[in-house]
């Protein structure tokens, strides 16, 4: 009979082999599994740049095409044509493009100028209510003036209230309030706009709102004050025509 140290020295002996057996299957399994999904992730990663090339393409064939068809859309605005310009502006507008670029809101705001034009305010309104919702501050006065011509004066107001809220130091929006005012002829009410546009620090179009002080004093014939402001204002842009036109006009007064 064979010894007890004997068969204990034969078990530990077979079960190192199984265990030497067992850690070759194992890292042969863990290899053959890597390359596996090494395998198919170069799949994926293949598959994923060939879409966004193929993406890439497209966005680039609907940028081009969304501004040849824009360009086609301002030759008939050019030609006062509004009812084509229009329609290639709209079209243009529709062109996939994956995010919304610069040129896509320059397409928005012809297509809501060529409405305009056609007395289309309604729909210009929901043109610029798009642009205002990517942070257009200029699409607050073209949505007033539409309101304005709509008789809807009140409201033309408030949408500068909100545009002047938003951007308090954009001129243009206090000067398109002032217009709006000067329409109803309240023009102490429309100065106060002025000089509250002229206080803040980094007023953009500031010479916008500079003129436009000067028609205020102008529409309550107060010329003295008009002729001083307006000597101011040519003397800060001597090559604006109108700033001198309006110069010459006071000096006659």
């Amino acid at each position: 009979f064979r010894s007890i140290q004997s068969i204990h020295d034969e078990v530990v002996s077979r079960t190192r082999e199984s265990l030497r057996y067992l850690d070759v299957s194992m890292f042969n399994h863990i290899l053959s599994s890597r390359k596996i999904m090494n395998s198919k992730g170069k799949g994926i990663i293949t598959a994923v740049i060939v879409v966004l090339i193929a993406l890439a393409a497209f966005c680039g064939f609907g940028y081009i095409s969304q501004r040849m068809t824009a360009s086609e859309g301002i030759t008939y605005l050019d030609k006062k044509e509004y009812q084509k310009a229009y329609e290639q502006f709209d079209h243009a507008a529709g062109k996939f493009t994956l995010i919304f670029t610069k040129q896509k809101k320059d397409v928005l705001f012809y297509e809501g100028e060529a409405l305009y034009q056609m007395g289309e305010y309604g729909k210009a309104i929901e043109i610029y209510d798009q642009l205002i919702d990517h942070g257009e501050s200029r699409a607050y006065s073209l949505k007033a003036y539409c309101l304005a011509q709509q008789k809807k004066l009140n409201k033309a107001i408030d949408v500068c209230d909100q545009g002047i809220k938003e951007h308090p130091d954009n001129g243009e929006i206090y000067c398109t309030k002032y217009a709006v005012l000067a329409k109803q002829e309240k023009y102490t009410q429309g100065l106060k706009v002025i000089e509250t546009a002229l206080k803040q620090k980094e007023l953009e179009n500031k010479k916008e709102v500079l003129f436009a002080r000067i028609s205020a004093y102008e529409s309550m014939f107060d010329f003295n004050t008009a002729y001083r402001y307006a000597k101011a204002y040519v003397k800060a842009y001597p090559k604006d025509a109108n700033g001198k036109k309006e110069l010459t006009f006071l000096e006659t007064r």
